[in-house]
């Protein structure tokens, strides 16, 4: 049991986040980002700063942190990212109450065959 809730803690944290666009995959192709959705910008100087885009410009992305505009240059982008933490943590939760409901099921039912086996005197205990 210990295993499995591990198990999902683990996917849960490596499906945080979904690969938009990427500098060296496809160079110049920004038709996943999108206008008020909010995304983490990683640029060539290592920093990560996540940003809710306002417009989209031909060489720079704008947008808004902590009601803070924002200009980004394109060409200091190497990655973008969305961020998917709650479907993450949903996904988790539901993850352990089927592993919950599952393990208290066979228990639940291993008990039962025990009772009858003793009703019946079979033997089995």
């Amino acid at each position: 049991m210990k295993r499995i809730l591990f198990l999902l803690v683990v996917i849960s944290f490596t499906s945080c986040s979904s690969l938009k666009y990427s500098a060296t995959k496809n160079p110049d192709n920004y038709k996943n980002i999108k206008a008020g959705n909010k995304y983490t910008f990683h640029q060539s100087d290592g920093s990560k700063t996540p940003i809710t885009i306002n417009s989209i410009s031909k060489d720079s992305i704008i947008g808004t942190k902590r009601n803070e505009r924002i200009s980004i240059a394109k060409n200091n982008i190497t990655e973008i990212r969305k961020d998917k933490t709650a479907v993450a943590v949903v996904a988790t939760a539901g993850g352990i109450a089927a592993a919950t409901v599952i393990v208290v099921g066979i228990k639940n039912a291993t008990d039962d065959i025990q009772n009858v086996a003793t009703a019946f005197g079979t033997g089995l205990n």
